[in-house]
Protein backbone atom coordinates (compact mmCIF):
# COMPACT_ATOMS: atom_id res chain seq x y z
CA UNK A 1 0.00 0.00 0.00
CA UNK A 2 1.36 3.41 -1.01
CA UNK A 3 1.66 5.92 1.82
CA UNK A 4 1.40 9.62 0.99
CA UNK A 5 1.61 12.59 3.36
CA UNK A 6 -1.67 13.03 5.30
CA UNK A 7 -2.52 16.31 3.53
CA UNK A 8 -2.59 14.51 0.15
CA UNK A 9 -5.44 12.31 -1.05
CA UNK A 10 -4.70 10.13 -4.08
CA UNK A 11 -7.42 8.93 -6.44
CA UNK A 12 -6.37 6.37 -9.04
CA UNK A 13 -8.70 6.26 -12.03
CA UNK A 14 -8.75 5.41 -15.70
CA UNK A 15 -7.56 8.86 -16.79
CA UNK A 16 -4.91 10.01 -19.24
CA UNK A 17 -3.19 12.65 -17.13
CA UNK A 18 -2.62 13.81 -13.58
CA UNK A 19 -4.82 16.52 -12.14
CA UNK A 20 -4.99 18.51 -8.92
CA UNK A 21 -7.54 20.32 -6.83
CA UNK A 22 -7.63 21.73 -3.32
CA UNK A 23 -10.71 20.75 -1.32
CA UNK A 24 -12.29 23.80 0.26
CA UNK A 25 -13.57 22.03 3.39
CA UNK A 26 -10.17 21.04 4.79
CA UNK A 27 -7.61 22.33 2.21
CA UNK A 28 -6.50 18.78 1.43
CA UNK A 29 -4.71 18.26 -1.88
CA UNK A 30 -6.71 15.89 -4.09
CA UNK A 31 -4.58 14.37 -6.84
CA UNK A 32 -6.19 12.19 -9.50
CA UNK A 33 -3.72 9.99 -11.34
CA UNK A 34 -3.70 7.18 -13.93
CA UNK A 35 -3.18 3.65 -12.63
CA UNK A 36 0.37 3.36 -14.01
CA UNK A 37 1.84 6.54 -12.44
CA UNK A 38 4.33 5.92 -9.64
CA UNK A 39 4.40 7.50 -6.21
CA UNK A 40 7.65 9.32 -7.04
CA UNK A 41 6.16 10.84 -10.21
CA UNK A 42 3.03 11.83 -8.33
CA UNK A 43 4.96 13.63 -5.60
CA UNK A 44 7.11 15.35 -8.22
CA UNK A 45 3.95 16.53 -10.00
CA UNK A 46 2.54 17.91 -6.75
CA UNK A 47 5.77 19.74 -5.90
CA UNK A 48 5.96 21.19 -9.39
CA UNK A 49 2.48 22.63 -8.86
CA UNK A 50 3.10 23.75 -5.28
CA UNK A 51 2.82 27.50 -6.15
CA UNK A 52 -0.60 26.87 -7.72
CA UNK A 53 -1.67 24.83 -4.68
CA UNK A 54 -0.68 27.58 -2.25
CA UNK A 55 -2.50 30.14 -4.38
CA UNK A 56 -5.68 28.04 -4.24
CA UNK A 57 -5.38 27.70 -0.46
CA UNK A 58 -5.00 31.45 -0.15
CA UNK A 59 -8.15 31.99 -2.24
CA UNK A 60 -10.07 29.56 -0.04
CA UNK A 61 -8.96 31.37 3.12
CA UNK A 62 -9.91 34.75 1.66
CA UNK A 63 -13.35 33.45 0.72
CA UNK A 64 -13.80 31.90 4.15
CA UNK A 65 -12.99 35.23 5.79
CA UNK A 66 -15.69 36.89 3.65
CA UNK A 67 -18.27 34.21 4.42
CA UNK A 68 -21.07 34.93 6.88
CA UNK A 69 -20.74 32.02 9.24
CA UNK A 70 -23.77 30.35 10.75
CA UNK A 71 -24.48 31.94 14.11
CA UNK A 72 -25.65 29.80 17.05
CA UNK A 73 -29.42 29.37 16.96
CA UNK A 74 -29.63 30.08 13.24
CA UNK A 75 -29.50 28.26 9.94
CA UNK A 76 -28.36 29.28 6.46
CA UNK A 77 -31.25 28.87 4.05
CA UNK A 78 -31.48 30.09 0.45
CA UNK A 79 -28.52 32.39 0.93
CA UNK A 80 -29.80 34.09 4.09
CA UNK A 81 -29.59 33.56 7.83
CA UNK A 82 -32.83 32.37 9.50
CA UNK A 83 -33.31 32.39 13.26
CA UNK A 84 -34.64 29.05 14.52
CA UNK A 85 -37.28 29.04 17.23
CA UNK A 86 -37.27 25.58 18.80
CA UNK A 87 -40.70 24.32 19.85
CA UNK A 88 -40.60 20.72 21.17
CA UNK A 89 -43.99 19.72 19.73
CA UNK A 90 -43.45 21.43 16.37
CA UNK A 91 -43.13 19.43 13.19
CA UNK A 92 -39.88 18.97 11.33
CA UNK A 93 -38.88 20.71 9.05
CA UNK A 94 -41.49 23.04 10.57
CA UNK A 95 -42.75 26.45 9.46
CA UNK A 96 -40.56 28.86 7.47
CA UNK A 97 -41.43 32.55 7.72
CA UNK A 98 -39.58 34.18 4.82
CA UNK A 99 -40.60 37.74 5.71
CA UNK A 100 -39.23 37.66 9.25
CA UNK A 101 -36.50 35.08 8.48
CA UNK A 102 -37.70 32.75 11.22
CA UNK A 103 -38.05 28.96 11.25
CA UNK A 104 -40.28 27.29 13.84
CA UNK A 105 -39.20 23.68 14.26
CA UNK A 106 -38.49 20.99 16.83
CA UNK A 107 -34.80 20.66 15.92
CA UNK A 108 -31.80 21.63 17.98
CA UNK A 109 -30.23 23.77 15.27
CA UNK A 110 -26.79 23.69 16.90
CA UNK A 111 -26.61 19.92 16.44
CA UNK A 112 -25.04 19.13 13.04
CA UNK A 113 -26.89 15.83 12.56
CA UNK A 114 -30.23 17.53 13.26
CA UNK A 115 -29.38 20.38 10.88
CA UNK A 116 -28.57 17.88 8.14
CA UNK A 117 -31.88 16.10 8.73
CA UNK A 118 -33.71 19.44 8.59
CA UNK A 119 -32.09 20.24 5.24
CA UNK A 120 -32.96 16.77 3.93
CA UNK A 121 -36.64 17.08 4.85
CA UNK A 122 -36.83 20.66 3.60
CA UNK A 123 -35.16 19.73 0.31
CA UNK A 124 -37.73 17.02 -0.39
CA UNK A 125 -40.49 19.48 0.39
CA UNK A 126 -39.17 22.45 -1.58
CA UNK A 127 -37.12 21.20 -4.53
CA UNK A 128 -39.43 18.77 -6.41
CA UNK A 129 -42.13 21.43 -7.03
CA UNK A 130 -39.46 23.85 -8.28
CA UNK A 131 -38.01 21.20 -10.60
CA UNK A 132 -41.41 20.21 -12.00
CA UNK A 133 -42.37 23.86 -12.49
CA UNK A 134 -39.12 24.65 -14.31
CA UNK A 135 -39.40 21.55 -16.50
CA UNK A 136 -42.96 22.47 -17.48
CA UNK A 137 -42.06 26.11 -18.14
CA UNK A 138 -39.16 25.26 -20.47
CA UNK A 139 -40.46 22.05 -22.00
CA UNK A 140 -38.09 19.53 -20.41
CA UNK A 141 -38.90 15.92 -19.59
CA UNK A 142 -37.09 13.79 -17.03
CA UNK A 143 -37.44 10.32 -15.52
CA UNK A 144 -37.10 10.81 -11.76
CA UNK A 145 -35.61 13.03 -9.05
CA UNK A 146 -33.09 12.02 -6.39
CA UNK A 147 -32.01 14.41 -3.63
CA UNK A 148 -29.23 13.51 -1.21
CA UNK A 149 -26.14 14.70 0.65
CA UNK A 150 -23.13 14.76 -1.68
CA UNK A 151 -19.52 15.77 -1.05
CA UNK A 152 -18.73 17.67 -4.22
CA UNK A 153 -21.24 17.62 -7.08
CA UNK A 154 -24.14 20.05 -6.98
CA UNK A 155 -26.15 17.86 -9.32
CA UNK A 156 -26.04 15.40 -12.17
CA UNK A 157 -28.19 13.92 -14.90
CA UNK A 158 -27.91 10.31 -16.01
CA UNK A 159 -28.25 9.18 -19.62
CA UNK A 160 -31.83 8.00 -18.95
CA UNK A 161 -32.92 11.44 -17.75
CA UNK A 162 -32.76 10.78 -14.00
CA UNK A 163 -31.89 13.96 -12.08
CA UNK A 164 -29.72 14.03 -8.95
CA UNK A 165 -29.41 17.07 -6.71
CA UNK A 166 -27.28 17.91 -3.70
CA UNK A 167 -29.24 18.85 -0.57
CA UNK A 168 -26.57 21.50 0.04
CA UNK A 169 -28.05 23.62 -2.75
CA UNK A 170 -30.64 24.80 -0.18
CA UNK A 171 -27.89 26.94 1.34
CA UNK A 172 -27.52 28.95 -1.88
CA UNK A 173 -29.65 31.93 -3.01
CA UNK A 174 -32.79 31.27 -5.06
CA UNK A 175 -31.20 32.38 -8.34
CA UNK A 176 -28.45 29.78 -7.84
CA UNK A 177 -31.01 27.07 -7.08
CA UNK A 178 -32.84 28.04 -10.26
CA UNK A 179 -29.62 27.73 -12.27
CA UNK A 180 -28.69 24.36 -10.77
CA UNK A 181 -32.14 23.01 -11.70
CA UNK A 182 -31.92 24.41 -15.25
CA UNK A 183 -28.39 23.05 -15.64
CA UNK A 184 -29.45 19.48 -14.96
CA UNK A 185 -32.70 19.76 -16.92
CA UNK A 186 -30.72 21.02 -19.91
CA UNK A 187 -28.72 17.79 -19.83
CA UNK A 188 -31.88 15.86 -20.65
CA UNK A 189 -31.73 17.51 -24.07
CA UNK A 190 -28.00 18.19 -24.50
CA UNK A 191 -26.04 15.63 -22.48
CA UNK A 192 -22.56 17.11 -22.91
CA UNK A 193 -21.23 20.58 -22.05
CA UNK A 194 -21.01 21.76 -25.63
CA UNK A 195 -22.02 25.06 -27.22
CA UNK A 196 -25.62 23.92 -27.70
CA UNK A 197 -25.88 23.01 -24.03
CA UNK A 198 -24.71 26.43 -22.83
CA UNK A 199 -26.94 28.21 -25.34
CA UNK A 200 -29.88 26.27 -23.96
CA UNK A 201 -28.91 27.11 -20.38
CA UNK A 202 -28.65 30.82 -21.23
CA UNK A 203 -32.05 30.80 -22.93
CA UNK A 204 -33.67 29.37 -19.81
CA UNK A 205 -31.50 31.14 -17.22
CA UNK A 206 -30.04 34.41 -18.61
CA UNK A 207 -28.10 35.20 -15.39
CA UNK A 208 -26.43 31.77 -15.20
CA UNK A 209 -22.92 33.27 -15.26
CA UNK A 210 -23.66 35.11 -12.02
CA UNK A 211 -24.78 31.83 -10.46
CA UNK A 212 -21.67 30.06 -11.78
CA UNK A 213 -19.49 32.73 -10.18
CA UNK A 214 -21.26 32.23 -6.83
CA UNK A 215 -20.70 28.47 -6.98
CA UNK A 216 -17.00 28.90 -7.84
CA UNK A 217 -16.45 31.28 -4.92
CA UNK A 218 -18.86 31.28 -1.97
CA UNK A 219 -20.31 27.92 -2.99
CA UNK A 220 -16.97 26.22 -2.38
CA UNK A 221 -17.00 27.03 1.33
CA UNK A 222 -20.66 26.70 2.28
CA UNK A 223 -21.08 24.57 5.37
CA UNK A 224 -24.19 23.14 6.95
Amino acid sequence: MELFPPEIEIIRKRVKRLSLKVRAEDERIICTIPWFVTKADTLAFIEKNRPWIEKQKQKIRQLRSMHIHREPGSILYMGESYRVVTVPNATNPGIVNHEEKIIISSINVDDLSQRKEWYRLQAYEVLPPLIHESAKQHGFAFKKISIKHQKSKWGSCSIDGSLNFNIKMLLTPDYVIEYLIIHELAHTREFHHGDKFWQLVEECCPNYLEAEKYLRTIGRILEM
